[in-house]
């Protein structure tokens, strides 16, 4: 599996969730390896997107699929609310969730933490965990790329300008 860490998610303050963020992510890939246990399934993408490709015998294809994707998604929004357990003053708050985003995306893609889970238990390093609060990730990518796309046209202006002998 090729490895890939966007430093674009990064946040100020995200280090100070990294212990929490550990934790609930451990917890996570528990839960979620011992439902692909369970019910047989090889891949953490066959058990999110539900195209499994083999499944044990013991079960049918078509109620075990449903019942899979319940599971899956009631492991998703217990994720969310580990997420938003602490605290709800909204005003920092909102930075604060940002942060803590970022420190769940830190965990899981990191080099550093690469194979920190599940230890012992013969199980991939899964990447589901951060995207249960995608809505914050995709959130910190579009602010870093309208601020960079700020700075280049800041930077094109200024250029221009200096071209041009406006100053």
């Amino acid at each position: 599996m090729k490895r890939f860490y966007d430093p674009d998610m990064e946040v100020e303050g995200f280090e100070d969730y990294i212990d929490d963020a550990f934790f609930y992510k451990s917890k996570y890939d528990y839960k979620l390896g011992n439902l692909m246990d369970y019910y047989g399934v090889k891949t953490e993408a066959e058990i999110l997107s539900g195209g499994i490709m083999k499944m044990s015998r013991s079960f049918t294809k078509k109620r075990d699929a449903e019942a899979i994707s319940l599971a899956v998604r009631s492991l998703r929004k217990e994720a969310r609310s580990w997420f938003n357990e602490e605290g709800s003053e909204l005003d920092e708050e909102i930075d604060d969730a940002y942060a803590k985003a970022s420190a769940w995306y830190f965990v899981t893609y990191h080099p550093s933490y690469w194979g920190e889970y599940n230890e012992g238990m013969n199980r991939d390093h899964f990447l589901s965990f951060p995207w249960c609060v995608y809505d914050k990730l995709v959130q910190i990518k579009k602010e870093k790329a309208a601020f960079r796309e700020a700075l280049a046209l800041s930077s094109l202006e200024h250029r221009f300008q200096r071209g041009l002998h406006l100053h």
